[in-house]
């Protein structure tokens, strides 16, 4: 897959969400249903493919356009989610959700993959635990969302 060039439909499952609005990194444009990561640096709302250190934030409300720094992105920072993901199996259920930084890893839930298929090596960002797959559509993983989360390969999740 590749990052998002547009909105995006990630189903809420259930009515239990948060949202929160982040300060963007710059300029630039969040599209719905995105993966937000947070920079390593400082600690705002980014597009870019998640580098090692960035946390992820939450899942993006709705389309914004960040004309500048310190623009707020909305985001959903707890809640259930069916996401899109390549080949969810009944299997997963029960493991987690990540980005592999070291593999494809963008701003698209459709690249984010099993603890399993990543191996969870360092830096790896937690999206969330899967707890079914959909039964309306079978591509996609019921995930609970937790953000703030990266894998240390000596210490596990930090």
């Amino acid at each position: 897959m590749a990052a998002l060039s547009a909105d995006t439909h990630v189903p809420v499952v259930g009515s239990n969400v948060t949202k929160y609005a982040f300060k963007a990194v710059g300029a630039d444009t969040f599209f719905r249903g995105a993966l937000v990561f947070g920079d390593a640096t400082n600690g705002k709302a980014q597009v870019t493919t998640p580098a090692a250190g960035d946390v992820f934030l939450g899942v993006c409300v709705k389309q914004t356009v960040a004309a500048a720094a310190d623009d707020l992105v909305e985001c959903y920072i707890t809640g259930t989610f069916a996401f899109a993901m390549a080949t969810p199996a009944e299997g997963d259920v029960g493991d987690v959700m990540v980005v592999d930084v070291t593999g494809t890893a963008s701003d698209n839930q459709a690249d984010a993959v099993t603890g399993a298929d990543a191996t969870l090596a360092a830096n790896d960002i937690l999206i969330g635990k899967i707890s079914a797959i959909s039964n309306e559509d079978t591509t996609r993983a019921i995930v609970t969302i937790n953000p703030g989360w990266i894998y240390s390969a000596t210490l596990g999740w930090v």
